[in-house]
């Protein structure tokens, strides 16, 4: 810290959530504040301010970041209040300056595993629905939700449509079914205790004890189904994308009219599922291995 800066103002700490995506560079090589541009003003200076911590490594103190970003000190202080409350920014306890916090780090974990995993089963998205006529979809677990972050849909006349960034209750759908089931089980007991089960159509899940039951089956089995449980007439079935620490990345699953289902079709579609599964669980494996590989080159 080089010479004398009024005290950092300390700015309380809640839970984070997710935030967007970081786009431009915060400041110019010399340290200069970025020239002004378009956009909304706000986002800018969200964005700077992430992207000078990003770029310095180090924490700062808020006359410094004042003075590096351009961003008046009243509305910093706002700016920062928001960002230490999300948990992308964290304020040091013993200096009171700001680097950045594990929201930060996490937000880009996270956008990097789901990078991945939609390489890995773009491909075999696209192989179901040519080997068997039906749409399928993947899921992944997002806030007590199913979100289909991919998916491939049916060539046939009467289908249903699989789309992308549907959120699915967890009890009420084949996919949140397999993602409730593969969850630790205190984290899995937590959701049962605070869920309300509130129907979808008439066969929805009403009961935690009958949840508990079908997800325990699930768990011995392998495979989830839902019967018009969250559009009649439409059945689902899903498997669990594994990794190879056998925790659930995600959900793999087909969604159909039920005058399509019979007992026949029933394995081959199960079948079909968890080839496809393991195929996604040995792409990302070797994704991991390749990072970890050039991580130590």
């Amino acid at each position: 810290m080089t010479g004398a800066s009024a005290p950092c103002p300390t700015i309380p700490r809640v839970n984070p959530t997710p935030a967007s995506k970081p786009r431009r560079v915060a400041s110019t090589a010399r340290g200069q504040p970025a020239p002004a541009r378009s956009g909304v003003k706000s986002a800018d200076r969200a964005l700077d301010l992430l992207e000078l911590l990003a770029s310095t490594g180090r924490a700062m103190t808020h006359a410094e970041i004042a003075r590096r970003t351009g961003v008046p000190k009243s509305s910093l202080t706002a700016l920062l209040h928001n960002l230490v409350g999300r948990g992308y920014i964290e304020q040091l306890q013993d200096t009171q300056q700001f680097q950045l916090g594990e929201g930060a780090y996490a937000l880009a974990r996270r956008g990097a595993h789901n990078r991945d995993l939609l390489r890995a089963s773009e491909p075999w998205l696209q192989r179901l629905t040519h080997d068997t006529g039906e749409s399928a979809g993947l899921s992944v677990l997002r806030n007590d939700m199913a979100e289909r972050i991919a998916s491939s849909q049916s060539p046939k006349a009467v289908l249903y449509s699989v789309h992308v960034g549907v959120m699915q209750p967890l009890y009420a759908s084949s996919a949140g079914k397999v993602l409730l089931a593969w969850l630790p089980p205190a984290e899995r007991e937590a959701y049962l205790q605070r869920v309300r089960l509130q129907p979808r159509t008439e066969q929805t899940i009403r009961s935690a004890a009958v949840l508990r039951r079908q997800l325990h089956q699930v768990r011995e089995e392998g495979v989830a189904w839902s019967f018009s449980e969250f559009t009649v007439g439409i059945v689902g079935l899903a498997v669990p994308v594994l990794d190879v620490h056998g925790r659930a990345l995600a959900a793999l699953g087909f969604a159909l009219p039920a005058s399509r289902l019979d007992d026949t079709r029933k394995p081959k579609l199960e079948l079909a599922l968890r080839s496809a599964a393991a195929k996604i669980t040995a792409a990302m494996d070797k994704t991991r291995s390749a990072e970890a590989k050039s991580v130590h080159i």
